[in-house]
């Protein structure tokens, strides 16, 4: 099947309820083209750095009726959001392989990931935040944060802002989202989809823009809480931009370097399936994605050589062909920093399948045959600071456990990492030692659970900013004790009041 369509032009910004276009000077004109087919143009849209202002003061208008409405109106209006993107998930999922290059098949996982989001904001994540009494006249409740801002990424434009913007809503919370400027189309379907569910107008606005608009929005004093995906150093404009207002909750999601560590008693085939799978699945530009493959040297050549087989033979290819494993890099800049960051590590690595550019027959594209280098000495401490989206990874063996877990720990990185044994008290004794807020046992870096916390340490970002804690900090709580019925108050030596008779 082919995904090209004719060009479209943008609907405009969903702000107050309804999709106004564009009118301020500031505002300018975006191409948007698919980096699997150059030859594809998807459409037109305006981008307006007026409008994150506009969609702020509606959120702010807002926020104090939707505040008071209850979790079950807020849930049934979810629950429309999801029906509307069942009905719509061939739609967003072709969106996305136009927009970013996925295959098909992965676009499509992307697109039911929405819907589970819905349902386990509603089950799992609602009892996180669910008022309690922890003890006889103590209480815990929730409150909504206020206006929030999210700033969605490019590799996973739907799923990544979708798992902000879900808890947001349901803690009633007001929302403006800012999807990526890679992929407008995708952010105005999911407005569609909040219109169509009946959200009242101003709860959730979508504002489409580069990093200007982003700018805009960290600015503005209105704003109570960002929730950002991406690179580290844009979460930490975002802090520096965000220090002069204290009570602003930040969710940074941010960058890895993320490392797979090969055990003496691992079982080869398994392991080398699953670090191949998260190395080179999306093009490499996940942010989990197995950047290093840390290995003991008594398995390292058959790591290396099924590693290397993978490399070579995995499927580069269009979006809508079935065989294709992965598509293209985002765009020309992400093409060459990959193999300039190769290039410069020269007489320092060796090839075990170099990081070339790939043509793809029928279309033009930015898109990568996969690499896979050997690193020792200078190289393998320098490659721990870098970060790349790119479909390539280095291996470094070692003689030990313990130099394993020290190498592994040797990144300013700290957001996934994958230790692959048979022994499962060695795997929670390395795990115990590794910085890294998600730890897999036999597991891939690439992929997580719903039901559980996700996030990283180090410069990957602050705590756990997705999955299922989401809920917490998408909802402030609050302390209460309770008197119900007053008698005697508060005593202390000294303390004088007046009784009742006086």
């Amino acid at each position: 099947m082919s995904l090209r369509t004719a060009a479209i032009v943008g609907r405009g910004d969903w702000i107050d309820g309804e999709f106004r276009s564009a009118r301020s000077a500031a505002a300018v004109e975006h191409e948007a083209r698919s980096p699997a087919d150059l030859d594809d143009p998807i459409g037109t849209f305006v981008f307006d750095p007026a409008h994150a202002a506009l969609a702020v003061e509606s959120a702010q208008r807002a926020l104090a009726s939707w505040r008071r409405t209850t979790f079950e109106h807020r849930a049934a209006l979810l629950g429309r959001y999801r029906a509307a993107l069942v009905s719509r998930r061939e739609a967003i999922a072709t969106a996305i392989s136009r927009a970013i290059g996925k295959p098909l098949w992965e676009s499509r996982t992307e697109a039911d990931a929405l819907v589970a989001k819905v349902d386990i904001t509603l089950s799992a994540g609602a009892q996180l935040v669910a008022p309690r009494e922890v003890e006889p006249g103590a209480f815990i409740r929730y409150r909504p944060i206020g206006v929030c801002a999210v700033l969605g990424p490019f590799n996973f434009p739907a799923h990544l802002a979708n798992g902000h913007i879900v808890p947001l809503l349901a803690a009633a919370n007001t929302v403006v989202f800012k999807p990526s400027e890679r992929a407008p189309q995708v952010g105005e379907l999911l407005a569609e989809c909040f219109a169509e569910a009946g959200f009242p107008a101003g709860v959730i606005n979508v504002v489409q823009g580069a990093g200007d608009v982003a700018k805009a929005l960290v600015s503005d004093p209105r704003v109570d809480g960002v929730m950002f995906t991406g690179s580290t150093e844009v979460g930490r404009s975002i802090l520096r931009a965000s220090s002069e207002f204290a009570g602003r909750m930040l969710a940074l999601e941010m960058g890895g370097n993320n490392a797979a560590l090969v055990l003496d008693d691992a079982d080869i085939d398994y392991a080398c399936r699953e670090i191949a799978f998260a190395a080179f699945v999306t093009a490499g530009q996940r942010c989990t994605a197995a950047r290093r493959v840390i290995v003991h040297r008594s398995v390292a050549d058959a790591v290396i050589d099924r590693l290397g087989y993978a490399a070579r033979e995995s499927v580069v290819g269009a979006p809508d062909s079935a065989d294709s494993f992965l598509g293209p890099v985002i765009d020309e800049r992400a093409r060459r920093d990959a193999l300039s960051l190769v290039q410069g590590f020269q007489g320092q690595i060796d090839a075990v399948s170099p990081l070339v550019e790939r043509a793809v027959e029928g279309v033009r594209g930015y898109y990568l045959g996969p690499g896979l280098y050997r690193l020792s000495g200078a190289a393998a401490r320098a490659i721990g600071g870098r970060e790349w989206f790119a479909p390539l990874a280095f291996v470094e063996v070692c003689d030990d456990e313990a130099t394993m877990v020290e190498r592994a720990n040797d990144t300013r990185f700290g957001l996934a990492a994958s230790v692959f044994t048979r022994d499962a008290a060695r795997f929670r004794a390395v795990s115990d030692a590794l910085d890294a807020g998600v730890i897999n046992w036999n597991r891939g870096t690439v992929g997580s659970s719903s039901k559980l916390p996700f996030g990283g340490v180090k410069d990957s970002g602050n705590h756990r900013p997705a999955g299922l804690y989401s809920a917490l900090y998408c909802a402030d709580p609050v302390a209460e004790l309770h008197v119900p019925e007053p008698r005697g108050g508060a005593s202390a030596p000294g303390l004088r009041l007046p009784t009742s008779a006086q």
